[in-house]
């Protein structure tokens, strides 16, 4: 399956509806709560890029499961949660 972009004319208005929140969420939060992006990640930015590729995972199995795809949608979301722990957990350990 060839991968979609986000106002692509061949996906579903719910997911393009969903992923474009997602993406408000992460600009609003850039701007609004005064977060440098280029220093540090702060622990919302991991959790809404694991849920963009989460809920793509989650469009691959309903659209298209022959093609299995959503495996690494669902990899690439339980990697970014997993940075998330070792970079939280690395945190707790300096203090």
């Amino acid at each position: 399956m060839k991968r979609k972009g986000l106002l692509d004319e061949d996906r579903k208005r719910l997911y393009i509806v969903l992923e474009s929140l997602i993406y408000i969420l992460i600009i609003g939060y850039i701007f609004f709560m005064n977060v440098n992006f280029w220093s540090v990640m702060p622990p919302p930015m991991f959790l809404l890029f694991s849920a963009i590729f989460l809920l793509r995972g989650i469009e691959e199995l309903k659209e298209d499961k022959e093609s299995m795809a959503y495996y690494y949608e669902w990899f690439l979301a339980s990697f970014i949660l997993i940075m998330f722990i070792i970079s939280f957990v690395n945190e707790l350990l300096k203090l």
